[in-house]
């Protein structure tokens, strides 16, 4: 078997839903939107990724969403922080330096996104 990562997908159960994670993603962390998330998908350009933003799937079976957690890697997570913070964002853990090597720091989405801005020390 050869599998490769295509890109990620998060699941919404509406497209009010879909599109308060496109406006988190476009507001309040700056990153370009594709798509018409509020009509059912859109995508998000994240660096080498994609995120893809999805009402359903092509199962109705996808479940109750239990949170997500996105990293992303910041050449100044503090410097990032406070621009995200200026546009909004809700930071839920301030930038700290962890045991193992990185400078980290979070900040809350839309149902039950969180997002950790990391760099390596």
């Amino acid at each position: 078997m050869n599998l490769s990562f295509d890109h990620l997908g998060l699941l919404s159960d509406t497209n009010a839903k879909n599109q308060d994670l496109a406006d988190f993603f476009s507001g309040v962390l700056g990153l370009e939107i594709s798509g018409n998330a509020g009509d059912g998908y859109a995508e998000v350009k994240a660096g080498a990724i994609t995120i893809a933003l999805h009402t359903g799937a092509m199962t109705d079976d996808f479940g109750a969403h239990g949170g997500t957690l996105l990293q992303f890697r910041s050449d100044d997570v503090r410097a990032d922080i406070e621009e995200i913070r200026g546009r909004g964002g809700k930071v839920v853990l301030e930038p700290v330096d962890t045991d193992w090597g990185t400078a980290s720091a979070y900040v809350a989405g839309p149902h039950g996104v969180l997002v950790e801005l990391y760099k390596f020390n």
